[in-house]
């Protein structure tokens, strides 16, 4: 009795599922026939990307299809009839196939398309997209640009979903950070028939989004265009009734008008989104970023409390996504907290905890440095072999050439001996041309190596300052407590019970602001702005002792006598000392080689 039961109503859903997916082709199906020849093909596009009825069901894809197929032969529609077999065509992708095997499926019907070059170049830029995806960047790039070719010489406006392929190639720049190769694109696919709503919202975003990261790189002019853009996202929003992307938008704007200092804008804009954004509040959303943004622009504007305020709410909202397992977004957050706090507590002049808030900046930016230098040298590594694989299609572009060029002085040879000679010069030139590409290529890689080791020194030369200025703020967080110290009596009403005034005074001052962890850390940094010095020193002053081997390193940054007093936690007459016996140790005649030894270091480069 209860498998009768569960069978009738297995057989009741299932032909309630059966009824709604023929109410739903009806109702699309009316609406191809209603639509233009272009939005005719959108719709089919996207019908049969997002609809789970035909991508998971293919006798009720394949079915539909063909009715498509018959209605595009009733009102002469060819090219409706065409993507229709190519729908069946590429169909395998919605099955267990990878994403290598996907691009190869799209290659293969692109090469079946002789008849037609608009299904062809659309077969070639998914296939590159597929590519894009298993991050054979090469070849997706290989596929992507002669699409685009394709379609450019075609006419974008004749490719009915072209907004769609221009976007996808554009985000494919973007996440390469090439954001000056993202605009055209994107500009040309805001012109033409938008594919779907949620794209169209994405391509004024990220048209901003790339704006925005050049013109706070290069040209502030450019601040507008990314306004404008971030205005247009709102527009769509509002029209789509999307509140979400409408809140997205403004904060993008609040910080365009952050990038351009103009703090009561940015403040009104980051507090809109703000407020939307709480909206949508949950454990895969917050707006805890707003949040802060606003507390930032607060402590601008001289509001302190208010900066408080939001740092606590900033706090409150991260709880809400503190289970993502976004480890990247928590680095982040926490940086930009910690700065927060640093600039809080300094403004309010509670220095120990500005201090502490510092030491954690410092520690969690670290940690994101060390992050985005491996991202960025990883980027790096990602366009060379882009590069390398475009001088290899080149190189077997060349080859054909070559070859065919080969094969018409063959037949050339048998109709004038001119022609031959003529045809030798040519291939010649040809040659000489491709190896200076390569040429070209190779000397372009090793400039960049040459700039990649450059920019390694100039960060380790900005590390090593950075670390330097971290001392100098101990030491003067030291000189102001030491001075309060001074100021204060053991009877002093300000003191609640009787303070060894004088002893805490004389340890701050005797501290070492160099510990043995800060002398490794150090270490590590100066050697590598000035390779090989420790070894140089060891060499020349084999019985050196690690003390006289920080004061000569020291020496280096050109800081005085008290200041490596205060690093060393020394007394001045105690480097004097140290100078003096190094001085002794060496030998009188060898006094003149410690001297070059240190003008070598000091003439080499200053380090700070």
């Amino acid at each position: 009795m209860e498998k009768r039961r569960i069978g009738r109503y297995l057989l009741a859903s299932l032909c309630g599922l059966m009824l709604s997916l023929t109410v739903s082709a009806n109702l699309f199906l009316q609406k191809i026939e209603k639509a233009t020849p272009a939005n005719r093909i959108i719709y089919l596009l996207n019908y049969f990307d997002t609809c789970q009825a035909v991508t998971q069901h293919q006798d009720q894809a394949f079915r539909l299809l063909r009715t498509i197929e018959d209605l595009g032969g009733k009102i002469q529609d060819e090219q409706l009839r065409r993507y229709c077999r190519f729908l069946k065509d590429t169909y395998a992708k919605h099955g267990n196939q990878n994403n290598a095997q996907n691009a190869a499926l799209f290659l293969e019907v692109g090469q079946r398309a002789t008849d037609n070059p608009q299904i062809a170049a659309v077969c070639q830029h998914i296939a590159g997209q597929y590519f894009f995806i298993n991050e054979e960047y090469g070849k997706a790039f290989e596929h992507l640009l002669a699409a685009n070719k394709a379609f450019r010489k075609m006419g974008y406006e004749h490719i009915p979903a072209i907004s769609r392929y221009l976007y996808e190639l554009a985000f494919d720049y973007y996440q390469f950070a090439e954001y000056g190769k993202v605009i055209e694109p994107l500009t040309e696919a805001a012109h033409q028939p938008p594919y779907n709503p949620n794209l169209a919202i994405q391509t004024y975003n990220t048209l901003g989004m790339a704006t925005n990261w050049l013109a706070a790189t290069t040209d502030s002019t450019l601040f507008r265009k990314a306004e404008r853009s971030f205005l247009k996202v709102q527009e769509l929003a509002s029209q789509y009734g999307d509140s979400l992307w409408v809140g997205i938008a403004t904060g993008n704007l609040a910080n365009v008008y952050e990038n351009q200092r103009q703090w009561a804008k940015s403040l009104h804009y980051y507090r809109t989104s703000y407020r939307i954004g709480l909206k949508f509040a949950g454990k895969d959303f917050s707006p805890n970023g707003e949040a802060l943004s606003i507390a930032s622009l607060y402590l601008q504007v001289g509001q302190p409390d208010s900066c408080l305020y939001y740092m606590n709410r900033a706090l409150d909202l991260k709880q809400l996504v503190s289970n993502s397992g976004n480890r990247f977004e928590d680095e982040y957050f926490q940086k930009n907290y910690y700065d927060a706090a640093r600039k809080y507590y300094r403004a309010v002049n509670d220095l120990p905890k500005a201090y502490a808030y510092l030491d954690s900046l410092t520690v969690v930016d670290k940690r994101i440095s060390k992050r985005q230098k491996t991202e960025q040298l990883s980027l790096i590594q990602k366009k060379l072999l882009i590069q390398k694989h475009q001088s290899e299609v080149e190189a077997i572009e060349a080859g054909n050439e070559a070859q065919q060029v080969r094969i018409w002085l063959v037949i050339a040879v048998l109709v004038l001996l001119v022609g031959l000679f003529f045809r030798l010069y040519q291939l010649s030139r040809l040659r000489r041309r491709h190896e200076r590409v390569i040429e070209a290529e190779k000397e372009k890689s090793l400039r960049l190596e040459k700039q990649i080791v450059e920019d390694e020194l100039e960060r380790a030369k900005a590390e090593l300052a950075d670390f330097m200025d971290n001392l100098r703020q101990k030491d003067a967080l030291i000189d102001s407590i030491t001075a309060r110290l001074d100021d204060l009596s053991p009877t002093s009403p300000e003191i609640d019970t009787p303070v060894p005034l004088a002893e805490t005074r004389h340890h701050l001052l005797s501290s070492s602001l160099l510990t043995n962890d800060d002398w490794d850390e150090f270490q590590r940094r100066f050697e590598q702005v000035r390779p090989g010095f420790f070894w140089h020193l060891r060499t020349q002053v084999p019985d050196i002792t690690p003390a006289e081997e920080r004061l000569l390193a020291l020496s280096q940054l050109r800081l005085d006598t008290r200041q490596m007093g205060r690093m060393l936690g020394i007394s001045p007459n105690s480097i004097r000392m140290t100078r003096y016996r190094l001085r002794k140790k060496i030998g009188a005649e060898a006094h003149s080689s410690l001297s070059e030894l240190l003008s070598e270091a000091s003439e080499d480069s200053a380090i700070l």
